[in-house]
């Protein structure tokens, strides 16, 4: 596909702003129904950056195209895990929000890890988007957050000091009981925990 390649030829671009453009244009092209999974291996390496912007474009395209080409993706791991321990929590919250939102099983099996760390993040942020993250990884695998003991760290973010994290967490674990009401046993509800939900949830406006 040289073509689709010569469209796009600012990707692999050292200047920012133009890789910053190209990745867009991909975007758009993506959004309006063209296939722009040929430019994968390029778009990837576009998620090598600091620049949030740029990495919430690489991340959109990955979840749309991760279903179609698993093994690439699986390239796209390693950024994943490491952006997980970024300093900046907005990266860290955005790389565990999109493992989450892959929905291919091979990808998952790396996500337990950096998921773990993420639910005792020292940030409320990168804490309430962990927790919905257990719930999206209940549904691909509910076997792979029981056994990895994901219901029971959702049950102690109840008792978290945020309460969105609190709120989210309610809302996970929610979500989990719907389709999976066995799963109440692993997390511990007692009623003063109940009675500090509640209070959170007095407190949260959204």
């Amino acid at each position: 596909s040289s073509g689709i390649n010569a469209e796009y030829g600012e990707l692999n671009s050292d200047k920012k702003d133009k890789k910053k453009e190209a990745v867009k244009k991909v975007i758009a092209s993506m959004t309006v129904g063209k296939d722009v999974s040929g430019l994968f291996t390029d778009v990837t390496m576009c998620m090598q950056t600091d620049n949030l912007e740029l990495k919430k474009l690489v991340y959109l395209y990955l979840i749309n195209y991760a279903k179609t080409q698993p093994d690439l993706a699986i390239l796209a791991v390693n950024t994943f895990v490491k952006d997980c321990e970024d300093p900046n929590p907005l990266i860290r919250a955005l790389a565990v929000r999109t493992m989450g939102c892959i929905r291919v099983d091979k990808i998952t099996e790396y996500l337990c890890e950096p998921l773990r760390k993420c639910l005792k993040d020292e940030d409320p942020y990168v804490r309430k988007t962990a927790a919905v993250c257990v719930a999206k990884l209940h549904d691909i695998s509910p076997s792979r957050v029981e056994d990895q003991g994901f219901l029971e760290m959702l049950g102690e973010l109840l008792c978290d000091t945020n309460p969105m994290v609190v709120a989210n967490a309610v809302a996970a674990i929610s979500e989990i009981l719907e389709t999976n009401p066995n799963a109440a046993k692993q997390v511990n509800i007692d009623t003063p925990t109940v009675n500090k939900l509640l209070t959170a949830l007095n407190e949260c406006t959204e």
